[in-house]
């Protein structure tokens, strides 16, 4: 009996040793850190810096357009203005062929802008509004981005100019009222912001402007080509 159970205790021995033989083997954690080479660290920076650089890229035109929006959204308002500035002060619209100076179209006397004589007209009096959203030049050269476009008194007494003719674009020094009888949708109000972020060497010859047009106050793009070749040369 005795001999029997030595025998079983011997034999579950062996199946145990087999066991812990069979069974593999589990690494110890080892307490070295384990971390990046300054190598390494410099490839992953060099790598983030690449794709941001790209992102930055593709992304420009995005934003440039988004920032259109919002100037033509500003310029919008401005324009509203400026058509209720009209009605209340009995205004004409333009039209083919015939001569009308600016007080006759409805046109404030005030050239500044922002424009102190439509600014009740308009929902909020801040600054900002009159500033492009590309605005990239010193504001405390500019103080907006609106550029008016059209002829007053204060031309004539400022510069000299013969009354009624200033400097406008298109044309140059021209009769306003000559080139509205011509452009009855004359963009009385423009922004070339845009125009110099596209065209980093500053060529004035097909200029891309958003403008506000006089006939109905509405907001467009536009290029030089498109009023230049509608004014007469004589």
């Amino acid at each position: 009996m005795k001999s029997a159970t030595r025998a079983q205790q011997g034999a579950q021995r062996g199946i145990g040793e087999q066991l812990l033989i069979a069974a593999p083997s589990v690494p110890r954690p080892s307490s070295r850190f384990c971390g990046l080479t300054l190598v390494e660290l410099v490839i992953v920076c060099g790598i983030i810096a690449m794709l941001a650089g790209i992102l930055w890229v593709v992304m420009g035109p995005v934003r440039e357009k988004a920032r259109q929006t919002v100037c033509i959204s500003n310029l919008t308002q401005i324009g509203h203005a400026f058509r209720m500035y009209r009605d209340d002060w009995d205004g004409v619209e333009p039209q083919k062929g015939v001569q009308l100076e600016y007080w006759q179209l409805g046109l404030p006397p005030e050239k500044g802008s922002p424009n102190k004589s439509v600014t009740p007209y308009l929902k909020t009096s801040a600054r900002s509004l009159w500033v492009c959203p590309s605005e990239f030049r010193d504001i405390f050269l500019r103080t907006a981005s609106y550029v008016p476009n059209y002829c007053t008194h204060q031309d004539a007494n400022l510069f000299g100019y013969q009354y009624d003719k200033c400097l406008l674009w298109p044309g140059g020094v021209v009769s306003f009222k000559w080139a509205v009888s011509h452009i009855p949708d004359w963009p009385f109000l423009y922004c070339d912001t845009h125009h110099f972020l596209k065209d980093p060497n500053l060529r004035w010859k097909d200029m891309f402007l958003i403008i506000v047009r006089l006939d109905d106050f509405s907001v467009t793009t536009a290029q030089s080509t498109d009023y230049v070749l509608r004014l007469p040369t004589n």
